[in-house]
């Protein structure tokens, strides 16, 4: 038998200390999500800061041509004072598949059929295989085209849209879509049928489980350079490398293990070596560890706040149930979205700064696109707080150090 070869993945590892311009624009450069899990060493105070958070999205029907129809809606400007429109196409056996992003552009990918059909010009998907795959972009927002081009693009949506109508039966050519919008506002025009759907935590809590103490560090220089007889000499620190490598490789492990609940992390688990082996991470301690889980499709806004909830109770010692507390998040991208990374970079001030072009993707639902977030508060001893000028009443600062891992598949140009 002929078993295919796993798909290609690559992971990315990055690690620092908060405040970070990645880690602030992480949610809004991860636009559509829908799943979140979080785990941490169980403490009353924390689950209760964080299982009240909650969010809603919508499910509705829509025609291509009343997005043009209604551009001012989405074409707002994504920040920190607004929540921009974000709409999915939902069709649960369509090849086609198109989405507006918080940039206000809607993004269609198409098959060759559809695509020499639409008469709009896309751009080809650069993947072996997949050169029959076409993008096309719109910008929603006022005088970014000409009114003969907007005419023109609002005529053959249109036409797609009578098309799908005319074969599929009369109503059936709606798109189902979802869609996220202001939670104070609801958003009803362009939509029909529109119904709201709230996401409240899934909680979960597993006792005497193998909880490790991180201790997080940044990753050690690779190579060192110096001249010896006119030559350089690369010293490469291989162990060192080596050696944390393994560490966040085996703390991401147990992150995604404590998210399923895993029979191996508990203390009292008596594993057939012949079946399975498996080592917490070490040093390592006997705790209670809270899972929480948020599923739907979950706004940038909605993650950016669970994300600063959890580094601003951190900092503040909410959790104290370990000499080094820490929380992991992770989050799993809608990858049947055409868009599922904006490249934003922050200015000064930390306003989003829009990015020229975005990379191009396959959007598949059996895709790979998850980050996964370790935040760890550490303290500081009283020789590091006299260094950074800090005087805290009790002898000790508190920092956050982070750690991300960020794992995708094939077919997705975001790494080249």
């Amino acid at each position: 038998m002929n078993t295919p070869a796993p798909e290609k993945r690559r992971v990315k590892v990055s690690s620092g200390s908060l405040p970070s311009s990645k880690i602030a624009s992480l949610a809004a450069s991860h636009p559509f999500s829908q799943q979140l899990d979080v785990v941490f060493p169980s403490d009353p105070r924390l689950l209760e800061v964080l299982g009240g958070l909650e969010t809603v999205y919508g499910k509705a029907k829509i025609r291509l041509g009343d997005v043009l129809n209604h551009a001012d809606i989405f074409a707002t400007d994504s920040g920190k004072e607004s929540d921009p429109v974000i709409v999915c196409s939902n069709e649960p056996d369509e090849e086609d598949m198109w989405c507006i992003d918080p940039r206000g552009h809607l993004t269609i990918s198409v098959a060759t059929e559809s695509y020499q059909r639409l008469g709009l010009l896309g751009k080809k998907l650069p993947f072996k295989n997949q050169h029959d795959r076409h993008v096309i972009d719109i910008p929603l927002q006022k005088n970014t085209q000409s009114v003969a081009n907007q005419a023109k693009r609002k005529k053959n949506l249109e036409n797609w849209d009578e098309r799908r109508e005319s074969e599929l039966g009369k109503g059936a050519g709606l798109w189902n879509v979802v869609y996220c919008a202001n939670e104070k506002a609801e958003v009803t025009t362009p939509f029909q049928e529109s119904k709201q759907v709230r996401v409240r935590c899934k909680i979960g809590e597993f006792n005497y489980m193998h909880v490790p103490t991180l201790s997080l560090r940044p990753r050690p220089e690779g190579l060192s350079k110096r001249k010896s007889k006119g030559q350089t000499i690369r010293e490469e620190n291989d162990d060192l490398l080596e050696d944390w490598d393994l560490r966040v490789e085996s703390l991401f492990e147990w992150i995604g293990m404590a998210c399923l609940g895993a029979q191996r992390l508990r203390v009292n688990d008596r594993v057939e070596p012949y079946v399975a082996l498996y080592e917490p991470p070490q040093p390592s301690e006997m705790q209670n560890v809270t899972h929480l889980q948020w599923c739907g499709l979950l706004s940038p806004t909605f993650i950016d706040r669970v994300i600063h909830t959890i580094s601003s109770n951190l900092l503040r010692g909410i959790t104290s149930t370990s000499t080094t507390p820490f929380v992991g998040i992770t989050c799993h991208a809608l990858c049947s979205s055409p868009i599922s990374y904006i490249p934003y970079t922050t200015s000064a001030t930390g306003a989003l700064q829009k990015p020229p072009s975005v990379p191009l993707k396959l959007p598949r639902k059996d895709g790979e696109d998850t980050w996964s977030l370790i935040i760890e508060r550490s303290v500081s001893n009283a020789v590091d707080i006299k260094m950074d000028g800090d005087n805290n009443s009790d002898g000790d600062s508190a920092r956050l150090e982070w750690c991300l891992a960020e794992s995708l598949g094939q077919w997705d140009a975001r790494w080249g």
